[in-house]
């Protein structure tokens, strides 16, 4: 046992005994000194008050006993208030118990919360560098539907556009997820840098994106034919990690 739990132990003590005092106090209190101290007293004592006790017997015989004079007992709201006060302060004594005891508790949970933490790893807020498999066959998967889509999608804006998401839905499908901080550019740059995708060809086809996403002006069937030679590069460089 350390200093300081000693010392927490004889607070609680002392703190125990003070309360122990003021509940037989208010006992004491709420019962009257008739039904504490009960008895006839010492048997010696007893004997000249019996013989005085007969001869005013027999002297006074002939005359009527007087009127009983009624007790006061201890009124009603004070028995009431002395109860009240015991209910309070045994309550306190149990919950000043309750929580020296649960002192020491508590420190070693927060000790073995610590302990875990120094020991577990703290998980790190981005992915990993490594080309992720997953994400990497999922595009290989997706690949002749994506090409189609961009082949076939009707207009070439719309078609540059609808091809640039899918690569968003192929990471989710592996489990990648969008940070919160990334723009769907920003987000699809990442994804196909982990697969090591050919760079050029990522580069053209971000373009063609933003182009077809953000400009006023209508792309033509030559921004198609752009677009499908740059998804082609991107599909024949993915690199799926053995």
């Amino acid at each position: 046992m350390t200093a300081r739990q000693a010392s927490t132990l004889a607070v609680a003590s002392v703190v125990a005994g003070a309360l122990l005092l003021v509940v037989l106090a208010a006992w004491a209190s709420s019962i009257g000194p008739s039904g504490v101290l009960r008895g006839d007293g010492p048997s010696s004592l007893r004997s000249p008050t019996t013989t005085a006790s007969s001869t005013s017997a027999s002297a006074d015989a002939g005359r009527e006993p007087p009127e009983p004079v009624p007790s006061r007992g201890t009124p009603p709201w004070v028995r009431a208030f002395a109860l009240l006060v015991d209910l309070a302060v045994v309550v306190a004594l149990v919950l000043v118990v309750a929580r020296y005891a649960a002192v020491p508790f508590v420190r070693s949970t927060r000790r073995r919360r610590a302990l875990r933490k120094r020991r577990t790893p703290e998980r790190l807020a981005f992915d990993v560098l490594e080309p992720p498999a997953a994400v990497a066959r999922e595009m290989l998967a997706d690949a002749a539907t994506q090409r189609r889509l961009l082949a076939e999608e009707g207009t070439p804006r719309n078609a540059v556009v609808a091809c640039w998401h899918r690569f968003e839905t192929q990471a989710a499908a592996a489990g990648m997820a969008r940070g919160t901080w990334e723009t769907s550019s920003e987000y699809t740059m990442r994804l196909l840098d982990l697969v090591d995708a050919h760079q050029p060809a990522v580069t053209r086809l971000g373009e063609l994106y933003r182009e077809a996403r953000f400009s006023e002006h209508e792309l033509t069937e030559e921004h198609r034919r752009e677009a499908l030679a740059a998804l082609d590069a991107i599909h024949r460089t993915i690199g799926v990690p053995a």
